[in-house]
């Protein structure tokens, strides 16, 4: 070998290497996350389960507790099941926006009505609404359990929870714009696994509302038509809770889709 090609080969080496350490560090820093609780025990157990899987999967993650979440959940049971790095809890010496800033990842696998309806509404009034709103703003990945929030929590009826439709509507709504404003809406038993597939392959923008408009209704009430072949956000996003959606049966059904159709318990019924 020549001296001209050894140093060709350290130099290949050289870049193959420093390459090499350039995604290994982007993939540790996409799997630096600040997990904001708020006070909802909803399936407490599940997303504490959850969250020791996403770390042994190597997110390192530190953890913020709102007020009500240090009364209402076993905090110190959290922190000895999930090895959090730094923790915060009730009121901060800083910015609550200056603490999210350096996360590139939000995670919130317990959220009360409360605060998804503040957030839904954009008031940022404490630091967790402050922490979320903000990730959104910057167009982070924030992914959120809905399982404190969803008035079809099977939990809430066992609770003694008697809803009216048209609080649940609401209660959907809410929802609904936090799925638009960018939030990954998943349930606790799915935490982990959407947490993830959102840091792999990062998290579909909201259409655009002037593009968004509702499915032709079908002849018969309560039901609707698609003839498209792809099934976006945009496409249910303006159907009623409850309904029933036809669709093609080769039809394809986005992600961002499918959060809402479960969100806003539509029946998909495939023909043809």
């Amino acid at each position: 070998m020549t001296e001209d090609q050894l140093r060709d080969a350290i130099l290949e080496a050289l870049t193959e290497e420093i390459a090499r350490r350039v995604v290994e560090k982007l993939q540790r820093l996409q799997k630096r996350a600040l997990v904001v609780c708020t006070g909802s025990a909803l399936s407490f157990s599940v997303w504490q389960s959850e969250l020791r899987i996403l770390a042994e999967n190597g997110f390192e993650m530190d953890l913020y507790l709102s007020e009500s979440a240090c009364q209402i959940l076993d905090t110190e049971g959290l922190c000895a099941a999930v090895p959090f790095g730094r923790v915060w809890k009730g009121r901060l010496e800083e910015a609550p926006e200056k603490l999210a800033a350096s996360y590139p990842v939000i995670l919130v696998p317990a959220l009360t009505v409360n605060t998804a309806a503040k957030l839904a509404a954009c008031i940022s009034d404490t630091p967790a609404t402050r922490m979320i709103s903000n990730s959104l703003m910057r167009g982070k990945t924030v992914v959120i359990s809905v399982d404190g929030c969803c008035p079809d929590n099977p939990a809430r009826a066992a609770m003694g929870y008697r809803m009216t439709e048209g609080l649940k509507a609401q209660l959907h709504h809410n929802l609904v714009q936090l799925q638009a404003y960018g939030a990954v809406l998943t349930t606790a038993e799915r935490f982990a696994g959407r947490v993830m597939g959102a840091v792999r392959g990062g998290t579909a923008a909201p259409a655009s509302p002037a593009k968004e408009r509702p499915a032709p209704p079908a002849a018969v009430p309560g039901e609707f038509r698609v003839e498209k072949g792809v099934l976006g956000r945009g496409d249910v996003s303006a159907l009623p809770a409850a309904c029933t959606l036809r669709v093609r049966r080769n039809c394809q059904i986005t992600q961002l889709a499918a959060e809402v159709l479960q969100v806003r318990r539509i029946k998909v019924v495939r023909e043809g």
